[in-house]
């Protein structure tokens, strides 16, 4: 090593850069070799294997945080929630937590990791500066491929000029005999002889086997892979600063501003008067479409005013006057009614239609923004400048890894089913049969129990006949038992093994 100028020259110890560098490699052959079967399985092939491979390379990162010296114990508020998520791979099957987990992993690795760089970083304020910086690093990786690719070609062939001739003509010899030996003599020899055909036919099936089109993407995954740690670990590993340029104060004027706020208020107390006759309905219609209609129109004000509202809280916190910080608290209160009142509608399209996906997190988005708009109204009462964004992301980060680890699906059933028992209940039991494995012994047990059987007297029906008898379990069991069955021990979770 001590003959690769390059390394010597950077402030990292060689024997740690060369740590670096191998455990990079190690972790890109673990996941050719262990995660390989991605591409045709999908997520489900996504168990033990997954959960190892992400704690693996937290632990990579989290090693270069303490070796930097910026590791501090205030870091687990972070640290333990990506934990939770990557661990949640080997619990449960849930393929939509699995695939929005792929992209929830590396943004909030990027932001919260590279923010732990900040010096002072308990106190800093994520504002714009912050943002705009953490998307610069982000991406920074992009500008170390080209480093990384010198130091792993360093560490193959030396540095020094003669022993780099040796190498490489050693290398050229050994490719040139192989496809001499391989193409040539060993067919000419094999047709001539039979035993010694015989001696080399597993000799020559193997390295034709090594050499297949699978083992060519499997190298080229493995270098790809190799650069891409390295490059990001580091690109993200180094030390963090921004300009806090945003000044504290009355700095937005305040007429212009109240103007807004006041008019936006007074239109949400119209809207809400208006509406106050089936914003808070005790029941909702029967058919489904006016039901969906009704209750999706709240939700599509949920998700748009509350990304507005946190907008408008965000360019006017503690930068007006009281008077205007006084409107803002209204403002604040009226979106929060109008976040209760859509909840409370879905409350009750829950009680009648069920859970699904999308209504469980629907119902989960609920809770988070009404956590997040009581902490905002709260901050118009306290003095000091409260971190918004900060909050913003780190609420998020917990909530997700809390509902990452809770065994949502199990809770969609467990609740239909229940739900199912009223007289009013417009519930398709077998409409879960998009659920996964997670559920797979519950749903046996219900069906030895005969819990799964549905009211008809609201379906569709046709000359009196119903349009849709599909209630039969035994199809997706059997699937579902393929699909566990298909798994290699690796990719199973824990349900798996214990059920």
């Amino acid at each position: 090593m001590e003959n690769i100028k390059f390394i010597e020259k950077l402030p990292a110890s060689k024997r740690e850069l060369f740590l670096k560098l191998s455990l990079s490699a190690v972790l890109a052959i673990f996941w050719v070799i262990f995660l390989w079967n991605f591409w045709s399985k999908g997520v489900y092939a996504l168990g033990f294997n997954a959960a190892i491979f992400w704690l693996l390379l937290f632990g990579l990162f989290i090693f270069v945080l303490r070796r930097s010296g910026c590791y501090l114990r205030h870091d687990l508020y972070w640290i333990v929630p990506i934990s939770l998520i990557m661990f949640s791979y080997a619990i449960y099957d849930n393929p939509f937590l699995k695939l929005v987990s792929l992209l929830v992993l590396p943004i909030t690795l990027g932001i919260f990791y590279n923010q732990a760089f900040l010096s002072d970083k308990k106190d800093r304020l994520w504002n714009f500066a912050f943002i705009l910086k953490i998307i610069t690093r982000f991406f920074s990786f992009l500008g170390e491929i080209g480093q990384t690719i010198k130091l792993y070609i360093s560490l193959i062939i030396p540095a020094d000029k003669t022993k780099k001739r040796v190498v490489l003509r050693t290398i050229i010899g050994l490719i040139l005999f192989l496809i001499i030996a391989f193409t040539v003599f060993i067919p000419l020899l094999s047709s001539s002889d039979l035993v010694f055909a015989s001696k080399v036919q597993g000799i020559y099936d193997w390295f034709l086997k090594i050499i297949s089109l699978s083992f060519v993407y499997k190298l080229l995954v493995f270098i790809f892979l190799s650069l891409l740690f390295f490059s990001v670990l580091t690109a993200w590993s180094k030390i963090f600063n921004y300009q806090e340029t945003e000044v504290v104060g009355q700095n937005i004027d305040p007429i212009v501003s109240g103007i807004v706020l006041g008019g936006i208020l007074g239109l949400y107390l119209l809207f809400l008067g208006v509406q106050i006759n089936y914003l808070w309905v005790g029941v909702l219609p029967f058919d489904f479409k006016e039901t969906e209609n009704l209750v999706k129109s709240g939700f599509w004000q949920l998700f748009f005013l509350t990304a507005l509202n946190i907008l408008i809280y965000f360019f006017t916190y503690k930068k007006t006057l009281p008077l205007v910080q006084r409107i803002l608290t209204a403002f604040t209160v009226a979106s929060l009614l109008l976040l209760v009142s859509a909840g409370y509608r879905m409350g009750l399209y829950v009680t009648y239609y069920g859970f699904s996906y999308e209504k469980f997190f629907a119902s989960y988005t609920v809770v988070y923004c009404t956590i997040l708009f009581i902490w905002l109204i709260s901050r118009l009462f306290i003095t000091k400048r409260s971190n918004i964004v900060k909050f913003l992301l780190v609420l998020f980060l917990w909530m997700y890894a809390l509902i990452s680890v809770f065994p949502v699906e199990q809770f969609i059933l467990r609740t239909n089913v229940a739900l199912a028992n009223f007289k009013e209940s417009r519930i398709r039991l077998f409409e879960l049969t998009m659920l996964s494995p997670d559920v797979l012994t519950l749903v046996k047990e219900y069906q030895k129990n005969d819990l799964l059987q549905e009211q008809t007297s609201y379906l569709p029906r046709e000359n009196g006949e119903l349009t849709n008898k599909e209630s039969d379990w035994n199809p997706w069991i059997k699937r579902q038992e393929e699909k566990v069955a298909n798994k290699l021990w690796y990719e199973k979770n824990l349900l798996n093994v214990i059920y």
